[in-house]
C-alpha cells in the first residue's frame, strides 16, 4: 500500500470502526461519482476521534482494515475568534486556518463589522461553513474537524474564554504574539479595525504581529503560523 496520506479520505464522525459500516450517501457519491472509485478500492476514514482507518470499499459498505494514529493535530489548541468580515472572506479564513491548525472557531459581530447575521439564518450559515471546515480538514490530513460557534459580541469572548490574545493595530502595543500554555484564543477584528471601546476592553491581552497591518482574512493564518510552525 502507498502512503496513507495519498489515500482518498473522508470524515465519518462517530462511526463504529470495529465492524463493517455503511458509507453515508453524500460521502459515497463523492467517492463513487467524483473520484470514480469502485468496490475493492482502499480509502481512508476518519471518525473524528484522532484515528485514521484504512478501509476497503464493498459497494456502499466500508470494511475496516488497519488503524493508524497520525500525529497531525497541533500540540496547542487554538481557537480563532473572528469578527465577521464582508463577502466570501469568511470562507477563506475557515479554510486557511483549518488547514494550518486551528482547532475551534468563534464568530462574532464586532462594533465595526459591516456584516450582521440574521438570527434566523445563523443555523444555515453555520452549517455551510462547518462543511468548509470539514472539507479543509480532510484536505490537510487532519484527524479532527474544528468546531464552530457564534457569539454576539467581543465582551462575551473576553470574559468567558481563557488564554485570550487579541491582535491589535495600535502603535502603542508592543507585546508580540507567543504561545503561553496549550490553550490560546486568538481574537481578530473586522476590516474596519477595533472601535475605541473594544481597544480599551482588550488592552491587557493585546499583541502585535509587527509593524505591518494585515487584512483580516490573512491575520489569523499569519498568527497561527507564528504559533505553530517552527
Amino acid at each position: 500500500m502507498n502512503s496513507i496520506r495519498a489515500l482518498p479520505r473522508i470524515f465519518i464522525p462517530g462511526v463504529e470502526m470495529h465492524c463493517p459500516f455503511e458509507i453515508p450517501r453524500a460521502e459515497h457519491d463523492k467517492l463513487h461519482n467524483v473520484l470514480r472509485l469502485r468496490s475493492g478500492a482502499e480509502i481512508g476514514v476518519m471518525p473524528n476521534d484522532g484515528t485514521f482507518w484504512v478501509c476497503r470499499m464493498d459497494g456502499k459498505i466500508g470494511i475496516p482494515l488497519t488503524q493508524y494514529r497520525p500525529q497531525t493535530e497541533p500540540d496547542i489548541y487554538i481557537t480563532v475568534a473572528q469578527a465577521l468580515p464582508k463577502g466570501d472572506k469568511l470562507d477563506d479564513i475557515i479554510k486557511s486556518c483549518t488547514e494550518i491548525g486551528a482547532s475551534r472557531f468563534i464568530l462574532f459581530t464586532g462594533a465595526r463589522s459591516v456584516v450582521k447575521w440574521d438570527e434566523k439564518k445563523v443555523g444555515d450559515k453555520m452549517r455551510r461553513i462547518q462543511a468548509l471546515a470539514r472539507e479543509s480538514a480532510e484536505l490537510a490530513f487532519r484527524m479532527r474537524i474544528p468546531t464552530i460557534e457564534f457569539r454576539s459580541n467581543l465582551n462575551d469572548i473576553l470574559t468567558k474564554e481563557s488564554g485570550v490574545i487579541a491582535l491589535s493595530e495600535q502603535e502603542s502595543v508592543t507585546a508580540t504574539i507567543k504561545a503561553d500554555g496549550k490553550n490560546i484564543c486568538l481574537v481578530i477584528g473586522p476590516e474596519g479595525g477595533w472601535a475605541p471601546r473594544e481597544v480599551e476592553a482588550m488592552k491587557e491581552c493585546a499583541v502585535t504581529l509587527g509593524p505591518r497591518v494585515l487584512r483580516t482574512e490573512h491575520a489569523g493564518f499569519a498568527a497561527i503560523a507564528k504559533l505553530l510552525v517552527p
